[in-house]
């Protein structure tokens, strides 16, 4: 971003009162933030695959959020909680990872097969930290043919990962040919087919392992380098062609594991010719280890934790210089399959619901600056899954028993549903940055975020607000062709700590936005506290 207009005194606006935006819009040429946007043919195309999604079996992820089970009244599609669906089809929902996150290592894929009633019960090591009462027991209800049916009836492309930590490569190899062989080839195909499907799954997104720095096997870079090479050597043929995700770095520790990073790839030098088609990236807004509250919190904690979601940009650059260094050609590209924030325990939804948290508005313009940040190295990252979809840490969706509810968040994937597949556009924003109070004394930020793309004629617009004070009124002007009309819509509320629950679960919701073009501009007024998200039809 550039800056240098002088900054006019802003908007001060009742964000709360929605119906009353109208009044707020300035009029010609009276803008806070002058932002000029190029289309560009030669634009990164951001893959839809950046809006992706992990669930995992932890807390009430898997069992009483998604899985209700085949005789629940909870209205559901074989099992499957209907509004689940319903609602991810809306968001077009591009991939889902599972099992884990820390449950793939110590997973076993033939425990989730066959008969349910014969399905052995295992141990959930990552269940042990559930309150007395509570028990360990993964009973396999769900496995490999109930997330294909989930990612069939989403209309997500799966993807799975791999149990390095306590798996073997023809644990790995025979998973892949079970998910993928053709009937008639080999013998675990026909087995698939005698357990309800017998057309392959079609499985191409395979991650090698989780996490192996750390609950995945706790190994150094050159341990987990080797066990990459084994796992891949000989890996079964039958389409679709594997993309296959090595374990990277965790990018929010203090020296971003650049270490791990440089210590993989100088194992995996060329001579090895092992095939890293993406690199896995885990980076959360990590408050574990503060004092921050999830539902309660002054000023300095809503914009720490903004600050915080935007050095995503930081991380990602510095991973990508260190990674070219090896690979010049940029082959491997960065999978962000971890990503959100993480507050400290204490404020459960459940005693069960293990690491969910009450999502206020602040999360939900924490993903916005996020998505921003991907969407602007679209060129760099193939795919990012939120963690986690339901229940847990950075949840879309709460659900408890026949209760569900939408948390801020997840409206903020429905408002960056225009930019899937869309082709990046130069985005210019010139307005002051702000000094704004922090736990370590004052400290600078954009005065807003945003991100542009153009697709079928259309160009879709995301900017944020983050300031808790004033309205930012905008001009928006396109350095080639015109905008015939625009819609707006925005995301926001009179309290910045508020959010949705099972009983007030339209607290937070989008609304319209009033918005003008004229003269060959667009203008608009973000309100205080805000993600909006605006459509032009191109000229």
């Amino acid at each position: 971003m550039t800056y240098g207009m002088q900054r006019r005194t802003l908007l001060r606006t009742a964000a709360g009162a929605l119906a009353g935006f109208a009044a707020a819009v300035r009029p010609a040429l009276a803008a806070d933030a002058d932002i000029e946007i190029t289309p560009r043919a030669d634009g990164d195309t951001i893959s839809p695959h950046i809006y992706g999604h992990f669930i995992e079996h932890l807390g009430t992820v898997i069992y009483d959020g998604i899985w209700v089970g085949r005789n629940s009244k909870i209205p559901n599609v074989d099992g499957i909680r209907l509004k689940f669906v319903e609602d991810m089809k809306r968001l077009a929902v591009p991939n889902l990872r599972w099992p884990g996150g820390c449950f793939a290592d110590g997973y076993h894929w033939r425990d989730g097969i066959g008969s349910a009633s014969a399905r052995p019960r295992t141990y959930n090591y990552w269940q042990a930290s559930l309150p007395p009462g509570f028990d360990h027991t993964e009973t396999n209800e769900f496995g490999i043919h109930e997330f294909m049916r989930l990612c069939r009836l989403t209309g997500a492309e799966p993807y799975l990962a791999a149990n390095v930590g306590s798996g073997s490569p023809k644990e790995f190899h025979d998973w892949v040919l079970y998910c993928n062989a053709p009937v008639g080839t080999v013998s675990l195909a026909a087995e698939r087919a005698a357990n309800g499907d017998k057309a392959p799954f079609g499985v191409k997104w395979w991650g090698v392992g989780n996490e192996s720095w750390g609950c995945g096997g706790a190994m150094n870079p050159g341990e987990y380098a080797t066990l990459y090479r084994r796992f891949i050597t000989q890996f079964p043929v039958y389409e679709p062609k594997p993309y296959l995700v090595a374990v990277g770095p965790r990018g929010h520790s203090k020296d971003m594991d650049i270490g791990w990073t440089t210590g993989f790839f100088e194992n995996m030098l060329p001579q090895h010719r092992a095939k890293v088609d993406g690199y896995s990236l885990h980076f959360y807004t990590d408050f574990r280890n503060t004092r921050e509250k999830v539902g309660q919190f002054d000023a300095a904690g809503w914009y720490d934790v903004i600050r915080e979601g935007l050095r995503t940009e930081e991380v990602i650059d510095k991973h990508w210089t260190a990674m070219g260094a090896y690979d010049k050609a940029h082959h491997t590209k960065l999978i962000v399959d971890e990503w959100g924030v993480w507050y400290p325990p204490g404020e459960e939804t459940a005693p069960n619901h293990l690491l969910s948290q009450p999502l206020t508005l602040r999360d939900a313009l924490h993903t916005a600056v996020s998505f921003d940040v991907f969407n602007r190295h679209a060129g760099k990252i193939a795919m990012a899954n939120v963690a986690q979809t339901i229940n847990c840490l950075h949840s879309l969706f709460l659900a408890q028993g026949d209760r569900y509810a939408r948390t801020p968040v997840y409206h903020v994937f429905d408002m960056y549903r225009g930019h899937m597949g869309g082709r990046l556009a130069q985005l210019n924003i010139r307005t002051p940055e702000r000094k704004v109070p922090s736990r370590n004394g004052a400290v600078t930020l954009a005065g807003l975020s945003g991100s542009a793309s153009t697709k079928d004629g259309r160009m879709s617009i995301t900017l944020t607000n983050p300031s808790l004070d004033d309205a930012v009124a905008c001009r928006i002007r396109l350095s080639a062709g015109t905008a015939s009309e625009a819609r707006a819509t925005v995301l926001t509320h009179a309290d910045k700590a508020a959010r949705n629950t099972f009983d007030r679960p339209d607290e937070v919701k989008p609304a319209a936005l009033p918005i003008t073009v004229r003269g060959g501009s667009v203008e608009v007024t973000l309100p205080k506290q805000s993600v909006v998200s605006i459509e032009l039809r191109l000229g």
